[in-house]
């Protein structure tokens, strides 16, 4: 069965300024690529304000009367002493230990949790909820999001009435002129994030852009959007690894995609734990960045030291604040900051020659969070 592709909310308004009509797919939603340059969308993102839509994200609802048991069995991090209007990252695991996927849960009462993560799990969290007799709504056509951030995402807010004062990770319910929506901090770039009903989705839009007028607010793609993940030295499923799908899996493991900060050891009840915990002790592998002697990505290619193989990158960007090619790389941990590794560029339709750059390990992020508000 083929599923089928939908548009998000937004769709309206970004089909009107994506002036390269350059369309893609995320969670079966069609989103914008780029708009006009992708490089000067991540810039503006850093040096005034950018808005980027969110429709590919995967939300649901979660609630009933063992709702916190199953959440304190699925995820890393324990959910018990979560107040309502706030929020935890974590991840849930295979059997084995390895990563099955990563999200952000939040709590809007006693018996009532949201769940928003960049890729689906649909069997493996509804196989679960059923376990636990927990109702389970998938909103993700319901509630649109936009991201808003850069330096000057809290005033864009304020312009357009709504008060930016949060805390990262929580959130609340505005009452907006007339509209219900909800404000949170969830993102990994800092900023802020409005949700509302997709019926609402364009009147949301026009609001913020012409609070941002003022502020070169600017529309970002799919495109630039991986850049300030990388430069943030943040993985992606379907982009950077595999989940593990197979329930006994044990790769990929949460170290070797530094993400095992978002892993409570003293949790003790969550699955996967003992695999986590094995492959943990003899962990060989660590996630770094690289940045490359060149201007051309070099994504998923074998990163090499003393004739042989040290690791290989993720994926790979240009990042136009730092005036190179960059990539999150898996490499081995003793190799630091300051390594010089090498690498062969993919041929092009410019050349397909066979070209061997150079590569320096850099420690993660590369950059620091454009919204300098945020944490």
């Amino acid at each position: 069965m083929i599923d089928t592709l939908r548009a998000s909310a937004f769709h309206a308004r970004t089909a009107a300024v994506n002036r390269s009509n350059a369309w893609g797919t995320r969670n079966n939603v069609t989103l914008p690529t780029v708009y006009t340059n992708a490089n000067d969308e991540a810039l503006a993102a850093r040096t005034r304000v950018a808005l980027t839509d969110l429709g590919a994200r995967w939300q649901l609802m979660l609630g009933g009367p063992r709702v916190i048991e199953l959440l304190r069995t699925l995820l890393t991090r324990d959910v018990i002493a979560l107040s309502p209007s706030n929020a935890l990252k974590a991840l849930w695991l295979a059997d084995g230990g390895g990563v099955r996927g990563a999200a952000a849960v939040a709590r809007f009462g006693k018996e009532s949790f949201w769940l928003l993560s960049a890729s689906p799990d649909v069997e493996w969290l509804g196989m679960a909820a059923a376990y636990f007799d927990v109702s389970v709504r998938d909103i993700s056509a319901e509630r649109c999001g936009l991201a808003i951030i850069g330096p000057y995402a809290g005033v864009t807010l304020e312009a357009a009435g709504v008060q930016s004062n949060l805390e990262p990770l929580a959130f609340r319910k505005v009452s907006w002129r007339g509209l219900e929506v909800l404000l949170s901090r969830f993102g990994e770039h800092g900023g802020y994030e409005l949700w509302c009903a997709a019926d609402d989705g364009v009147m949301v839009w026009d609001r913020i852009v012409r609070a941002g007028a003022a502020f070169g607010i600017e529309p970002v793609g799919t495109i630039a959007m991986d850049v300030l993940d990388i430069e943030a030295g943040i993985p992606r499923p379907h982009r950077d690894y595999v989940p593990a799908i197979d329930g006994s899996a044990s790769e990929p493991s949460p170290g070797s995609l530094g993400l095992a900060t978002l892993v409570d050891p003293e949790h003790s009840s969550f699955n996967g734990r003992k695999g986590f915990l094995a492959t943990a002790k003899g962990e060989t592998w660590r996630l770094a960045g690289v940045e490359l002697d060149s201007d051309c990505a070099a994504p998923h290619t074998a990163l090499i030291a003393d004739g042989r193989v040290r690791g290989r990158t993720l994926s790979s960007s240009y990042s136009p604040s730092l005036r190179r090619a960059i990539a999150l790389a898996q490499l081995e941990k003793l190799d630091r900051q300051g390594t010089r590794l090498s690498l062969t560029l993919p041929p092009s339709i410019d050349s397909t020659a066979i070209c061997v750059v150079q590569a320096t390990v850099a420690d993660l992020p590369f950059l620091a969070n454009p919204d300098s508000c945020a944490p």
